[in-house]
């Protein structure tokens, strides 16, 4: 299973300045070269020191290794915010 890519990233409303919350949904390429889509929920918090924490939590179950996936997610949304994507 492969991330190809996060879509339908919507933010939610949230009163502090430093933390954004989104749903969005996660796609993924599975072996057969089929699209699985699952919903997911995170967060992007700026710390005191100034780096960015990002916390992954997935709405719809998924039956695969979290680890890597997560890991895959993270960057992705490393790569979003730094692009300006996440609004």
């Amino acid at each position: 299973m492969k991330l190809t890519g996060i879509s339908n990233i919507v933010k939610k409303n949230s009163p502090l300045h430093y933390r954004n919350e989104y749903t969005a949904s996660a796609v993924f390429e599975l072996d057969n070269q089929s699209l699985l889509s699952k919903r997911i929920e995170f967060v992007v918090e700026m710390s005191p020191i100034g780096s960015k924490d990002i916390r992954i939590n997935f709405v719809d179950t998924l039956e695969y290794p979290l680890v890597p996936i997560l890991k895959s997610l993270e960057d992705e949304i490393h790569s979003l915010d730094r692009k300006g994507s996440l609004f």
